[in-house]
């Protein structure tokens, strides 16, 4: 069973295959916002397909500046994940792709205008 919400809705709270509690919550701050993932330690940032982890962090506001780095380095945003890491060894995908460059960017209060498709502009 795979469990999606959007990064920008409000906390959701819906039980898990194994009656664990699962929710996604957007954080708002002056300095951007971070996806938190219930019950997770720790996120990194890997590159597909080679698995190499290119950075871990405490809190995906923390890996938005990395995702970003790595895309202006040259990187194709489709070649990044970003997973987070439970203290069971439970782990999952936060986002990957162009959604995870969009998600960096306007989590940081960058422009990201640019990456949304011409039909969904100026929403």
């Amino acid at each position: 069973m795979r469990l999606s919400t959007s990064a920008f809705s409000a906390p959701v709270e819906r039980a898990g295959i194994d009656g664990v509690e699962v929710g996604r919550d957007a954080r708002l701050s002056t300095d951007g916002f971070g996806i938190v993932i219930d019950g997770a330690i720790g996120y990194s940032l890997r590159l597909i397909p080679s698995n190499k982890i290119l950075g871990r962090f405490a809190s995906t506001h923390d890996a938005w500046p990395a995702v970003i780095a790595a895309v202006e380095a040259g990187r194709s945003p489709r070649m990044l994940v970003l997973d987070w890491h439970g203290a069971s060894g439970s782990h999952g995908r936060v986002a990957s792709g162009i959604t995870l460059e969009y998600l960096a960017r306007t989590g940081l209060g960058l422009p990201a205008e640019h990456l949304r498709s011409p039909d969904q502009r100026g929403r």
